[in-house]
């Protein structure tokens, strides 16, 4: 019975920590014209993909699903901060690429983004940092192989119930 209550608290902690962090993005990093949530996954484009990449392979490398991303994606091209650029080969395949109004503010993107994780994640050690990693990796191994095909839906559902809330 404890094993049961310590795995509920758990489970409600790791929601706790969610929370907080989506909240702590938007307090942080919200712009003008930009949502924390939007305003984070632009640094994660101007660090990791600067020459553009496909949403497919954005969505796979963050964990949102593709109608998830592509809300973002066109608010985030709406407000000037992306653009798409059509595949000849495929035109289903659209390349997002930052846009030179994102790019003439990329250090600023950065430095404030810098500045927000050197805040939260300092609160841990190397040590704790790196046994968090290990520790949300293997959560996150174990989802996956709890996932069924029938469950697809249930998570698309979870995913656009989340970008519902993010663009509120």
């Amino acid at each position: 019975m404890a094993e049961e209550f310590r795995a509920e608290e758990l489970i409600f902690l790791i929601k706790k920590v969610n929370l907080q962090l989506t909240a702590q993005l938007e307090q942080r990093l919200r712009g003008e014209d930009v949502s924390g949530v939007q305003y984070y996954l632009l640094v994660y484009i101007l660090r990791h993909h600067g020459q553009g990449t496909y949403l497919t392979e954005l969505g796979r490398e963050i964990g949102v699903s593709k109608p998830t991303l592509s809300v973002l994606m066109k608010k985030l091209r709406e407000k000037g901060y992306l653009c798409f650029q059509e595949n000849p080969g495929d035109i289903r395949k659209k390349k997002v690429l930052p846009t030179p109004k994102l790019m003439a503010r990329k250090g600023e993107f950065l430095q404030k983004a810098s500045e927000m994780e050197a805040e939260i994640c300092g609160v841990l050690d190397p040590g704790e940092k790196d046994q968090l990693w290990k520790l949300e990796q293997k959560l996150l191994k174990a989802f996956t192989e709890l996932e069924q095909p029938q469950n697809r839906q249930e998570e698309f559902q979870r995913e656009k119930d989340f970008a519902a809330a993010q663009t509120v």
